[in-house]
């Protein structure tokens, strides 16, 4: 973790026994990232009073506003670090300074609502596009169909033409309807 020199510790301490500032920026950057405060007082030896000063003089903390509200972006923070598992609902009060577990919890309700209010247009809008698409594509589709359907109809047509021609030529036999032809009463 730190090496000894003839100065002192290199990385966790710097000579004089003060913490070096990227060793308290990473120390603080776990912390904000999730790690409970424990494990990392445990890991680097630190006091908690200690640490607990890092992160609330921290440049990395997200603080709120001075008129004591949140920004959205400290809101979707806090919401993005509670759902996904980062902290809990505790780590997240104390690491962004929230109040009440309930603040945290309607942050959540109004960050999914406003979500959902975000994806229902987009669904209507992509139904309609994908039911367009499948309309389009079923009339081309139909479209297609009915005139290969009129290709054979026709083939047949000619090929029972070309039989009856046949038949009345090698029978002798008149087989088409002459036109104005009475039929009879049998």
């Amino acid at each position: 973790m730190a090496e000894e020199t003839s100065k002192g510790l290199i990385g966790r301490y710097v000579y004089g026994g003060h913490y070096d500032k990227k060793f308290i920026t990473q120390v603080v950057a776990e912390v904000l990232g999730g790690r409970p405060r424990q494990v990392v007082q445990l890991e680097y030896g630190i006091n908690r009073t200690t640490l607990r000063r890092w992160v609330d003089d921290s440049d990395l903390a997200v603080k709120p506003r001075s008129n004591g509200r949140a920004s959205m972006e400290i809101k979707r923070s806090v919401v993005r670090s509670v759902v996904s598992g980062r902290l809990s609902m505790r780590e997240a009060q104390l690491a962004y300074g929230v109040k009440a577990e309930r603040t945290i919890q309607g942050w959540i309700r109004q960050l999914e609502q406003e979500n959902t209010d975000l994806v229902d247009p987009n669904d209507v809008l992509m139904k309609k596009d994908k039911s367009a698409k499948k309309n389009s594509s079923s009339a081309t589709a139909e479209v297609k169909a009915l005139q290969k359907a009129l290709e054979d109809a026709q083939l047949k047509i000619a090929a029972l033409n070309t039989l009856i021609d046949v038949a009345e030529e090698q029978l002798k036999i008149n087989i088409r309807k002459k036109p104005g032809a009475k039929q009879s009463n049998d």
